[in-house]
């Protein structure tokens, strides 16, 4: 008998810099699509709450593996470095095994 890997949710909430929220959520709603296409990506939603200079990061992964190759390939090319200067708090992120 084989295991089958457990896929993976992935809730990141981030709070924008004041008065940058537009930028950041901008940003990171032209990342989705690459998002989308990576190997082992089910899902990825991007929600916004302007109100409260909020967004909250939806995925859902094939794997925890799938998910952390993601994250690998994101910083190696120095998006979450861009990104990281319009986050107002360090980004709240939980993982979840989807039952």
């Amino acid at each position: 008998m084989t295991h089958t890997p457990e896929k993976e949710a992935v809730i990141v909430t981030v709070k924008a810099v004041p008065s940058l929220f537009d930028e950041l959520a901008a940003a990171t709603q032209a990342m989705m699509p690459e998002t989308r296409e990576f190997p082992g990506c089910i899902e990825a939603h991007l929600l916004l709450a302007p109100e409260r200079e909020e967004m909250v990061i939806f995925q859902i992964w094939e794997s925890s593996e799938a998910q952390s190759a993601y994250l690998t390939w994101r910083a190696e090319r120095g998006d979450f470095e861009r990104l990281g200067e319009l986050i107002h708090d360090e980004q709240i992120f939980r993982t979840y095994t989807l039952g």
